[in-house]
């Protein structure tokens, strides 16, 4: 975090209705030291990319009360109020959340831009599946042509149904070919740990490192291996179904509380399609 550079920019006085911790004080780095990371990386962003200058303005951008502003500032922004930063004042979430730049996000194709997408895809879904070949006494094959999804980190993840229409890719973004459609929101994720690394010799096992194909539309059901947000992080198991009643599985034998009982707000991020190492 650049913090001279921000102080310079806002040296600005909060005023009393904005914030009651920041009464006629100057914002500087004491002040931002017990301020969570992500509203300090939400108040660079108005500044710098829309001239906002204090809480109300931040609050009036994005539609939020000011107590909204007040409890980010102690425990961090929301998810949502992370999306609508993003829409109302140009940041990226993925910044917001995480401080991984860059700080803008990308503006969205342009009509044209998607039109010529559009167009190649087309064109290269007939150079793997040929009209021509079709005849009267057979029908086109299944679409095998490989399809190409971004690898994301697994903050990302558990955000993926907010971040992902307006996700642009950057010259850092790491892309996989799949032969499976994932959706217009597919993703692949890494395994990290051992949790789902089954004992020798039983299959599937996921052991740490291999890749995980992502379909986000995919129906989770019962025998599944799934991508779960539980209180704002995500986390890969098997959906189970024991008694009645739906858990999530870890399949490492040794792993403490190998069954989670499945509670109300987590919520499904997607179901794991394909796995495979990187050679």
């Amino acid at each position: 975090m650049v913090w001279f550079g921000f102080m310079a920019q806002l040296n600005t006085t909060f005023n009393h209705k904005s914030n009651a911790a920041f009464i006629n004080r100057m914002f500087t780095r004491e002040n931002i030291r017990g301020m969570h990371e992500s509203m300090v990386r939400l108040y660079e962003a108005a500044k710098t990319l829309k001239g906002l200058s204090t809480p109300t303005d931040v609050a009036r951008a994005l539609n939020q009360s000011q107590q909204t502003i007040n409890n980010w500032e102690r425990r961090g922004i929301s998810q949502g109020g992370m999306v609508k930063a993003q829409a109302a004042i140009g940041c990226s979430a993925t910044w917001l959340l995480t401080g991984v730049p860059p700080m803008e996000a990308v503006k969205p194709k342009s009509g044209a831009d998607q039109a010529k997408a559009k167009l190649n895809e087309v064109t290269s879904a007939r150079a793997y599946n040929p009209l021509s070949m079709a005849g009267d006494n057979f029908e086109l094959g299944p679409d095998l042509r490989p399809r190409r999804y971004p690898e994301i980190s697994w903050v990302q993840a558990g955000m993926w149904a907010e971040l992902c229409e307006n996700f642009e890719p950057d010259e850092h973004t790491i892309w996989h070919q799949c032969h499976i459609d994932l959706g217009p929101c597919g993703f692949v994720v890494t395994v990290r740990g051992p949790s789902m690394t089954a004992i020798a010799g039983v299959y599937p096992s996921f052991p740490d490192g291999i890749k995980l194909f992502v379909s986000p539309d995919a129906e989770a059901l019962p025998g599944k291996y799934v991508i779960v947000r539980r209180e704002g992080k995500a986390t890969f198991k098997k959906l189970t179904l024991v008694e009645g009643e739906m858990y999530l599985e870890a399949l490492n034998p040794d792993w403490p509380e190998r069954y989670q009982r499945l509670k109300e707000g987590d919520q499904f991020c997607g179901v794991v399609r394909h796995a495979g190492f990187d050679l």
